[in-house]
């Protein structure tokens, strides 16, 4: 289960920014909901958390649904932005050392999606799991994820690296082109799952800037932001919550996926600061911002989408938390998105 708030560097999403501003989305319309800015992007020691990128990407396709915008976000997401867990794997000994790496930290790479790996005599294959991110993002994330694959595979050998095919389970974009030239014309679209191959023996070559002790430091360096990147109770329920904002999951379905009972996740909760309740509030909230400045819908619609059986009861929810109506809120961010 992906970690809603689990905390992760801004580097992606400072180059989905960058990608969305040239498809002509604003910052701002990008960023809605997330409680981000773009002048907060630019501070070195920003950490956000995983809901507000995977918002921002949930923005940009209700804007522009062209999943080759996710192949380009990963196209320029290179090994050194991953920081010091890039550098571990460039001075790893082969891919294969640096994909154990990589594999050991992926709670604090770029990374959503679940990567499987399987190498035989003759090839690798990388398999893209996308059932932990919400639909709507899960063709963008492969497209990234992929692309940035053989881009970060490319730096470490030190030559552009082909696969051998690549398969996705959407279907053809009506721009295929810039798949063909970034994987080659070996692609079938509409597949049973995500993957990606190359030829077995690039995974054992040598790597050029192989060094063990700066391997070493790298790691201890990955295992200190691991620990402080560490998952609450909190995150775990929001996550869950994320995954159905309209289904109003109670508390006591959640401490069941959560295998605990009820009593012991309100005593979690309440030792970390919180509520099931304000928790739910706040997740409902954000999927209400993001509809209301990124679809025409009405306010009747979005309170019943997330789960109000009157718009009057969304209407004074939404004020209490932002200060405003969500009809205000609405023209007011609609009209910063323009500027």
């Amino acid at each position: 289960m992906l970690e809603a708030r689990a905390k992760r560097d801004p580097a992606a999403l400072r180059v989905l920014v960058e990608v969305a501003n040239e498809s002509g989305m604003s910052a701002p319309r990008l960023l809605s909901g997330t409680n981000l800015t773009a002048d907060q992007l630019d501070k070195s020691d920003l950490e956000i958390e995983a809901w507000q990128e995977l918002l921002a990407i949930r923005n940009l396709r209700l804007f522009n649904d062209d999943v080759g915008l996710g192949l380009e976000v990963g196209r320029r997401l290179h090994i050194t932005t991953l920081g010091v867990l890039g550098f571990a794997m460039l001075s790893s000994r082969s891919i294969v050392d640096a994909l154990w790496m990589a594999s050991r930290f992926q709670s604090i790479s770029l990374w959503f999606c679940k990567l499987d790996f399987d190498l035989d005599a003759k090839v690798g294959v990388f398999t893209v799991l996308d059932h932990v991110l919400p639909m709507a993002c899960r063709p963008f994330c492969v497209a990234r994820g992929l692309s940035s694959l053989q881009e970060w595979m490319s730096a470490m050998l030190g030559r552009e690296i082909l696969p051998l095919s690549t398969t996705f389970k959407f279907d053809r974009p009506a721009s295929a082109a810039p798949f063909e030239r970034h994987f080659g014309t070996n692609i079938l679209y509409g597949a049973k799952a995500n993957r990606i191959e190359f030829e077995a023996s690039l995974f054992v070559e040598p790597l050029r800037f192989a060094d063990h002790w700066t391997r070493t430091w790298c790691e201890l360096q990955l295992e200190q932001v691991a620990q402080r990147r560490a998952s609450t109770t909190r995150n775990r329920v929001r996550s869950l919550i994320m995954g159905a904002p309209g289904a109003i999951r109670s508390e006591e379905e959640i401490a069941r996926e959560l295998r605990v009972p009820s009593s012991t996740l309100r005593r979690r909760l309440r030792a970390e600061g919180t509520t099931f309740r304000t928790i739910r509030a706040e997740v409902l909230h954000a999927f209400a911002r993001e509809m209301l400045i990124s679809t025409s819908m009405t306010i009747d619609e979005i309170a019943e989408r997330v789960g109000f059986s009157e718009s009057a009861s969304f209407v004074r929810s939404f004020k209490r938390l932002q200060g405003v109506a969500p009809g205000t809120w609405r023209r007011s961010e609609r009209g910063n998105s323009t500027n």
